[in-house]
């Protein structure tokens, strides 16, 4: 007896999942793409962000704030309790989650994979928006931001099928 006819044909086409991995440190920023297993990554050239910082002395050159002293009621100089170095950092990082929530709203990826050293990596988890947490798939805390597309891939295929 022959099935009966159903309205899905086998012309439908199932929406690709992209994968972005975003890999990071204090100073750069680069965004690569997976568009499904066997695919591969490829650069995404729209979000590559570079910056140089400075070492702390050189970023904040004033003197040390000022200071109170409860018992003799001097006051004392003493150094900031932040280091201009990683402020400087922390504020590059902003940048670059800030390019990936844009390109986030407007739905350009559906999964994220966050590639970075062990302390940038954590400052990502805290800056991100509930939006990205949702869609990290996997992390690795390496320092990989000179690591060619091939050499990256290689060290991804435990989280993703390059």
């Amino acid at each position: 007896m022959p099935r009966p006819a159903t309205a899905f044909t086998g012309a439908q086409e199932m929406k690709k999942t992209v994968t972005w991995i975003l890999v990071a440190d204090h100073q750069h920023a680069r965004v690569f793409a997976n568009d499904g297993p066997g695919r591969g990554i490829e650069a995404v050239d729209d979000i590559a962000l570079d910056t140089h910082l400075e070492r702390s002395g050189d970023l904040d050159p004033h003197d040390p704030d000022t200071g109170f002293s409860a018992k003799d009621g001097v006051h004392h100089g003493y150094e900031p309790r932040s280091d201009p170095h990683r402020k400087a950092g922390r504020r590059f990082l902003k940048d670059a989650v800030a390019a990936l929530d844009a390109v986030e709203r407007k739905h350009g990826f559906d999964r994220l994979i966050l590639v970075a050293p062990p302390r940038a990596l954590g400052e990502l988890r805290q800056m991100l928006p509930e939006t990205l947490k949702q869609r990290i798939i996997g992390e690795l805390d390496q320092d990989l931001t000179k690591a060619t597309a091939p050499e990256l891939a290689t060290h991804l295929e435990g989280v993703l099928a390059v």
